[in-house]
């Protein structure tokens, strides 16, 4: 993460603890904890309907209450030819859902574009490793 200008904040005593309880867990400095938790907040204000979880590489933008990151509904989204066809492919994702992931793209597609380009990095090994493994179509 890049460095950020330093400001002073006040944080009530159980919110700290738990800061720090987040910052030991992850072998993370309080600041680095506190500015994670302050991107991600502004980040969730900006785009109603996301939320960040944990994961193998890491944390990750996810469509609220679908377990769905944004990165793999705009990989889907670009092979459909319609936002009807993506609604069709993703049937479990609500209209308000769909709309928050396309718009957390719009906002950072930077990030989004990474996470997709890791992925195809990631399958592309395993179809080297293993006949079985295919793409499949929409």
């Amino acid at each position: 993460m890049a460095k950020g200008r330093p400001v002073s904040v006040r944080v009530n005593q159980e919110t700290l603890k738990q800061v720090r309880e987040m910052a030991r867990r992850t072998d993370q400095s309080i600041g680095q904890v506190l500015s994670g938790l302050v991107d991600e907040g502004v980040r969730m204000r900006r785009c109603p309907g996301i939320i960040f979880t944990d994961g193998p590489t890491g944390r990750r933008a996810t469509v609220a209450g679908s377990g769905i990151d944004v990165w793999e509904v705009i990989q889907v989204s670009r092979v459909c030819k319609s936002r009807r066809q993506l609604a069709r492919v993703l049937p479990q994702l609500s209209e308000p859902q769909l709309d928050a992931a396309l718009t957390y793209y719009a906002c950072f597609p930077d990030e989004i574009d990474h996470h997709i380009k890791e992925n195809e990095v990631c399958l592309t090994l395993l179809q080297r490793r293993s006949g079985f493994i295919a793409r499949v179509a929409v």
